[in-house]
């Protein structure tokens, strides 16, 4: 079956046996498909984006460079409360312990989170997700889990950003000079819940990290996720993030970006 490729969000290839012509590859960067490759052990390690091809390149550029501190402040706790947030109802719809506290945590972020509750918040979530022991350090099929949805989330949020005409190395809070990706891995905190979500359902530590495990992982791309009242996939609510983020950025004004609400794991269905 043959599926255009102004259908395709993002490719995944894990098989080392994989080749890919350059004319195949051009046509990815043509219609702004993400393609994520893997390591030998099948973790993604790479992703393609295509050259920046907004028809206002340099404006949203310097538009990047014109942000206030008090603008990527509020930006920065915007994303950060709704992180909470999100982690909060990931442990309600485990029937876990812990959401209410997250939820009171996520209510005393202050601008640009310098009370650190991002931080605070993580280390209480993941001793509720998985227990006193857990830690992201260790190599289990747990973390490996976690750190494969991470990735094509990842990958999706720099697909749209770049199609919208960011530059994704000019991260709000994210700032590594080695990190192409610092405005993605901004946004995709608020995502990183879903991936949680899913792992603490379905994976346990002894598990094997299994092509069905993966193929899972990469479907939750087709997941419903709410934002602002509407049931979208999480590729299109990714799409309104980085939509009201053009608005918040044109205006200087906060609170005209839109971020995600959690919902229990479901693949959407189209009417």
């Amino acid at each position: 079956m043959a599926i255009p490729l102004e259908d395709i969000c993002s490719i995944m290839i894990e098989e080392p046996a994989v080749t890919i012509t350059s004319v195949a590859l051009s046509k990815m960067a043509e219609y702004n498909i993400a393609l994520i490759t893997c390591d030998k052990k099948r973790l993604p390690n790479g992703v393609l984006q295509p050259f920046q091809k907004h028809s206002r390149q340099l404006s949203v550029l310097h538009m990047q460079y014109a942000y206030s501190k008090p603008f990527k402040k509020r930006i920065w706790q915007q994303i950060v409360i709704q992180k909470l947030v999100n982690q909060g109802k990931c442990l309600e719809l485990l029937n876990k312990e812990g959401a209410e506290e997250l939820y009171r945590i996520s209510k005393t972020v202050d601008s640009g989170d310098t009370n650190n509750r991002e931080a605070y918040g993580a280390k209480k979530y993941f001793q509720h997700l998985f227990g006193d022991q857990f830690t992201r350090r260790s190599d289990n099929t747990i973390n490996t889990s976690l750190n494969y949805g991470y990735a094509i989330m990842r990958g999706i949020v720099a697909r749209s950003l770049v199609n919208y005409g960011f530059f994704p190395c000019l991260g709000i809070y994210h700032d590594n000079d080695l990190n192409k990706f610092n405005l993605a891995d901004d946004f995709m905190e608020v995502l990183r819940p879903l991936v949680d979500l899913y792992v603490a359902q379905k994976i346990n530590i002894d598990d094997e990290f299994s092509p069905e495990i993966r193929a899972d992982l990469y479907n939750l791309a087709n997941a419903d996720i709410l934002i602002n009242n509407e049931k979208l996939t999480v590729v299109n609510a990714v799409e309104e993030i980085a939509k009201s983020f053009v608005t918040a950025s044109k205006s200087q004004n906060p609170s005209f970006l839109k971020l995600p609400e959690l919902l229990p794991i479901q693949l959407h269905v189209y009417e």
